[in-house]
């Protein structure tokens, strides 16, 4: 296999797999709590969260396949922001809470006191920090596209 055929494969690799990730953490978010019994009104709002998380990873796919395809490589940094990202999606599809028959619930908590308060005030924080590292995390693959930076010494 040449190092050209490696390269594509790579660069393919990151332009499909990541936003297939950011689609499946997207749908968690969203129609998870289906899977529990417990989806409800509140579900076209969050599509919204969804939509936000499929396109931040699109993004975020399209730069590290860029990095891939011109010979990069990707920083630790880079996936480490990434996949925290992804867990801080996970923990709030499991946290986010919707409006159904028995009354307000989550898929951690389903409708009991005090857990359900504990779930929504983890909801919050991870959906706001899901968002910032997923910024973050284009950024840096951002970054990553345009190979490392020339140090001091190479500018003389």
């Amino acid at each position: 296999m040449t190092s050209g055929h490696r390269i594509r494969k790579a660069a393919a690799a990151r332009r499909i797999g990541v936003p297939i990730a950011g689609l499946l953490v997207a749908l968690w978010i969203v129609f998870g709590r289906f899977l529990f019994g417990r989806g409800g009104e509140l579900t076209l709002v969050y599509l919204l969260i969804g939509v936000l998380v499929v396109i931040l990873n699109a993004f975020i796919g399209r730069a590290l396949a860029r990095a891939a395809t011109r010979g990069f490589s990707v920083r630790a940094s880079t996936w480490a922001t990434l996949i925290a990202s992804w867990g801080c999606g996970l923990l709030l599809g499991a946290t986010i809470p919707d409006i159904t028959p028995d009354g307000l619930q989550t898929i951690l908590s389903g409708t009991e006191q005090p857990w359900l308060d504990v779930a929504i005030g983890v909801a919050n924080p991870a959906g706001i920090i899901m968002t910032a590292l997923a910024i973050t995390a284009l950024a840096l693959a951002n970054q990553d596209a345009h190979g490392p930076r020339p140090h001091e010494d190479d500018l003389l």
